[in-house]
């Protein structure tokens, strides 16, 4: 009888750490290689630029892994739209929370630096369409125009 409580007890000691870490450390090897791939189109030399840039921001207090991480979960939020299908991992990794924690001046050099990277994705204000054509960027009357109600 104690022998299948402690199996039990162990089983489900396995069970609630696998459930709370172990599915975040597969989800961080499979997702961080599809958003370096997203994020890093140039490969190694780009990812090493980026990652030099972050110590000088950073003034070398914390390590490639860290910096990293970081990066991958904060751009990529930014990159990939999580209301199209993007698998499990992915997902699971961008919604778990950075290893890293900036002070207040590292993260506004942070978004000072990366606000518009990757340069093909930036685009902060959207175009006047048929749905939004009160939002416009060129216009002197300011950002916002008022909708006419025809």
């Amino acid at each position: 009888m104690t022998t299948l409580l402690i199996t039990i007890t162990t089983l489900l000691g396995f069970g609630f750490w696998f459930w709370k870490k172990g599915l975040i450390l597969i989800a961080e090897r499979n997702a961080s290689k599809h958003l370096e791939k997203v994020l890093f189109p140039n490969g190694t030399e780009e990812k090493s630029t980026i990652l030099e840039s972050l110590k000088k921001i950073t003034k070398g207090k914390y390590t490639d892994d860290l910096l990293l991480d970081y990066f991958l979960k904060i751009k990529g939020l930014q990159v990939i739209n999580m209301y199209d299908p993007v698998d499990f991992w992915t997902r699971k990794y961008l919604m778990s929370p950075t290893k890293l924690k900036l002070n207040y001046f590292e993260q506004v050099k942070f978004y000072e630096t990366y606000l518009n990277y990757p340069q093909s994705s930036a685009q902060i204000i959207p175009t006047a369409t048929e749905d939004n054509e009160y939002i416009t960027s060129e216009s002197n009357e300011g950002f916002f125009k008022e909708k006419q109600l025809a």
